[in-house]
């Protein structure tokens, strides 16, 4: 029996269908098999510029890619595979099964951009594709310029101790403020310093790239937390900021594990400007000097090495603007600026006052930037500010110009000045009359003793610090202790500020036991208080402390002690600085008391050496012990 002519004409019909549906799913073009066939004669995969805009780093003999969202690649093995990802991406760009902001050709206009120029790809072969989305946000960005961007640490808030860096995006605005900020951070409302050190170092946290007006982030860092803001005008060229905003646009929504130490905020911007200029390895100076930390002023010298910074330029915060013009007036001066300030209807009093003219004028200028800041802070509703604002400022101007720049801020050595994040030392000295060889090292980042040049003042921030010790004769290799985490803030108190200092710390530290053995033991310290500023660049703190002692030595395993600490902290002259602290601790369960008494100091001979000596005496399970101790560290 023949076959009906209308089923053969149905199957002929289904063929070609087929057939169509192939070529316009770019399956079967021999346009797109003649591009996949000269990307892969060139090996396009191992090009540089493919590479960055992939973020592939050296694994073994391979590569894989440092962003973890899936939705990044188009291939399956695609964070591993650059070879399969640059072939996918080619298949995408014939693909009829998206349309608009949605399809690859939208989605990732940086690739896209790059094999078009490298396979001259014609764009008649190319399905018609139109961007709104995309089209409208290089139209507000309207990219021509870059600026680095440093806001200084802030370690009164755990989220900002570290410093950090972003990109500004300058256009053809005529305020910077009206330009785009492009910014890398971790999504996190922890305020815990441990928990945030916890999850940050070990990747517990996502990290995003955003884009949003600058003015927001200047807001945010100048006037709500305190930081100065250092910016480095970029020498990118117009078509490569425009490079550069075009991979933004392709890692928006895209998460990538954040680690606090090296694939934080400052490395990831470092492929935002590779992909700016291909041929700039920014990032492989910290891979090939295997280093796991990537501070944020680290890579500001970075990029200034590789020639991109222009200048720099300081923004003091208001805060600090606020603490300057008020050392330069007296006690009682200061004093006045502030009742001002809460009570602006004092502003005509002081006009009138019998004080001199220059005295009057900066008593207003304070107590007008006070008002500014407690605005800032919302402390104020928008009526209440404009009300006490223009009621300030209208006393304030019949008084004339300034006499002098007290308004100027001096500008601080920038961030990327100071000394390296990690630190090797080795010295010696003598614990209870026996000598001992000490040799430490610690990854980051920076100790109260520390000169504070390119740092924030009385703080500490260690990570990862391990101290061994030689007694020769003993013959005997000793862990000394090894710090987790340690973190201090002493953030001076005045009449404009009360901030609370804190610290916390963990590790294994050793200590005279009740059998009269120095022994390890695990401990967590945490406590706060309140701290001042002296003279000689100095600041004096007290503290209340609780403290967590583990350990098989102790009868019940574990005792919880309380306390106090105090101490003081002064700079005789920039290069030297001396501690004299304290400290006194109750423990129950198995009750007993520990006392300390330290006298500290560290002279910079350099950038990268330091000279330590330390003076100490503790008793604990009434043992005493006495030490002292002569240290070389080099920074690195």
């Amino acid at each position: 029996m023949g076959t009906h002519p209308l089923l053969i004409w149905l199957l002929v019909l289904i063929v070609n269908l087929a057939a169509l549906a192939g070529v316009c799913s770019g399956t079967d073009d021999p346009y797109l098999a003649e591009l996949q066939s000269r990307a892969a004669e060139r090996q396009l995969h191992r090009e540089r510029t493919w590479e960055v805009l992939l973020h592939y780093r050296p694994r073994g003999d391979g590569r894989e890619s440092l962003v973890d969202d899936p939705r990044f690649f188009l291939a399956p093995g695609g964070k591993t595979d650059p070879a399969a990802e640059l072939s996918a991406t080619l298949r995408s760009l014939f693909s009829t099964d998206a349309s608009g902001d949605e399809h690859p050709r939208c989605r990732f206009p940086a690739r896209t951009a790059w094999l078009a120029e490298e396979l001259a790809i014609d764009a008649g072969h190319l399905p018609p594709m139109a961007c709104p989305q995309l089209d409208e946000a290089l139209a507000a960005v309207n990219p021509r310029s870059a600026v680095l961007v440093f806001p200084a640490a802030h370690p009164n808030g755990p989220a900002s101790m570290f410093g950090h860096t972003l990109l500004r995006v300058g256009s053809t605005y005529r305020s910077d403020l009206l330009s785009y900020a492009v910014n890398y951070a971790s999504h996190t409302t922890d305020t815990n310093g441990i928990v945030y050190a916890f999850k940050g170092i070990f990747g517990g946290y996502s990290g995003y790239y955003s884009i949003l007006p600058y003015y927001e982030k200047v807001k945010e860092y100048n006037d709500l937390e305190h930081r100065d803001v250092w910016e480095y005008p970029l020498t990118l060229a117009p078509d490569e900021v425009r490079r550069m905003v075009l991979h933004i646009w392709e890692l928006r929504g895209i998460a990538s594990d954040y680690y606090f130490f090296d694939e934080n905020c400052s490395f990831n911007l470092l492929f935002l400007l590779e992909a700016a200029r291909p041929r700039l390895r920014l990032a492989e100076e910290f891979w090939n000097r295997s280093s796991f930390w990537v501070m944020p002023a680290d890579t500001v010298a970075v990029i200034g090495r590789a020639g991109l910074i222009e200048k720099q330029t300081y923004r003091p915060a208001q805060a600090t603007r606020i603490l300057h013009r008020a050392s330069l007036l007296s006690p009682d001066a200061r004093h006045e600026a502030l009742q001002t300030a809460l009570s602006p209807q004092r502003a005509q009093a002081v006009a009138a006052s019998g004080r001199p003219p220059e005295e009057r004028r900066q008593i207003l200028n304070l107590a007008a930037e006070y008002v500014q800041y407690r605005y800032s802070r919302k402390e104020l509703e928008q009526p209440e500010f404009q009300r006490q604002f223009l009621e300030v400022l209208k006393v304030r101007s019949p008084l004339g110009p300034d006499e002098s720049d007290a308004g100027e801020v001096p500008v601080p050595p920038a961030p990327e000045t100071g000394h390296l994040p990690g630190r090797v030392g080795l010295g010696g000295g003598y614990r209870h009359d026996t000598p001992f060889v000490e040799a430490s090292i610690r990854p980051a980042y920076h100790a109260l003793l520390d000169a504070d040049e390119g740092y924030s003042p009385h703080s500490q921030i260690i990570f990862a610090e391990a101290v061994g010790r030689y007694y020769p004769e003993r013959h005997s290799i000793r862990l000394q202790r090894f710090t987790a985490v340690d973190i201090v803030s002493l953030a001076p108190r005045d009449e404009f500020f009360k901030p609370i200092s804190w610290k916390v710390n963990g590790g294994l530290f050793r200590r005279p036991f009740a059998d009269g053995s120095d022994r390890l033991f695990l401990r967590l310290n945490t406590g706060g208080g309140m701290a001042w500023s002296v003279p000689g660049n100095g600041v004096v703190y007290g503290m209340a402390e609780l403290d967590l002692n583990l350990s098989d030595r102790l009868r019940d395993k574990a005792v919880l002690g309380a306390g106090v600490s105090a101490g003081v902290i002064v700079s005789p002259v920039d290069c030297w600085k001396v501690a004299l602290s304290g400290s006194a601790l109750a423990y129950g369960l198995q009750y007993h008391e520990y006392y300390r008494l330290a006298l500290e100091q560290n002279l910079a001979l350099s950038r990268t050496l330091g000279l330590g000596l330390t003076a100490s005496w503790e008793r604990s399970f009434d043992r005493s012990r006495a030490e002292a101790m002569l240290m070389v560290n080099r920074y690195f």
